[in-house]
C-alpha cells in the first residue's frame, strides 16, 4: 500500500507541472491572438506608431519569433525607417546564426533595395541547412544580377533538385543557361 502511495505522490508534481504548462500555453496563445487582433485593428485605423510600439514589445518578449521580427521590420519600412528596418533584420540574423531562415529578411531587404552584392555573403552559409525556397530564389537572382551566372545556375539546379515541380525556377535556370551560352 505504501508503495502505491509513494508512487502516486511521486507522480503528482509531474502532473501538476504538465497542467501548469498547459495553462501557460493557453494563456500565451490567447495573448498572441489578442496581440495580432489589436495590431490589425490599429493598422486598419492607420495608427502605425501604436502598431510598431506593440510589435517592439512583442519582439522583446519573443525575439526568436520570425513572424514578429518580420512584421516589426515591415512596419518600420512602412513609416520610411529603412535604417531601423534593416537593423531589426541584421540583429535577428546575428542572434540566430543556426536558424536556417534567419538571413532571409535581411536578404529580401537588400534585394528590394537592389543591393544584390550584399546577399551572397549572408545567404551562402544557409544553403546547406535546407532553408525556405525563397533563400534559393533570392540568392540565385542576386548572383545573376551581379554577373555571377555560373553560381546562379548552380543555385537554381540545387533548388530544382529539392523542388522539381517549380516551373518558374526551371524558366529562370533556362534563362541563366542561355546567358552563359551567349557569353561564351
Amino acid at each position: 500500500m505504501y508503495k502505491y502511495l509513494a508512487a502516486i505522490l511521486a507522480i503528482l508534481p509531474a502532473a501538476a507541472t504538465l497542467a501548469q504548462d498547459a495553462r501557460q500555453e493557453a494563456i500565451f496563445s490567447a495573448f498572441d491572438s489578442r496581440v495580432v487582433n489589436q495590431i490589425d485593428a490599429w493598422f486598419s485605423d492607420g495608427d502605425f506608431p501604436r502598431c510598431i510600439n506593440f510589435l517592439q514589445i512583442n519582439h522583446e518578449l519573443k525575439p526568436f519569433d520570425y513572424e514578429v521580427t518580420t512584421d516589426l521590420g515591415w512596419m518600420l519600412g512602412n513609416i520610411e525607417r529603412p535604417d531601423q528596418e534593416l537593423q531589426v533584420y541584421i540583429d535577428y540574423r546575428k542572434a540566430y546564426p543556426n536558424y536556417k531562415d534567419a538571413a532571409l529578411p535581411e536578404a529580401t531587404f537588400y534585394f528590394l533595395k537592389k543591393m544584390y552584392d550584399k546577399i551572397p555573403a549572408i545567404l551562402e552559409p544557409k544553403m546547406d541547412m535546407k532553408p525556405h525556397p525563397n533563400n534559393f530564389r533570392v540568392l540565385a537572382h542576386a548572383y545573376e544580377k551581379t554577373g555571377r551566372l555560373a553560381e546562379s545556375k548552380a543555385t537554381w539546379e540545387k533548388y530544382i533538385k529539392l523542388m522539381p515541380s517549380d516551373d518558374t525556377a526551371r524558366n529562370n535556370l533556362n534563362r541563366v543557361i542561355k546567358k552563359l551560352e551567349e557569353n561564351q
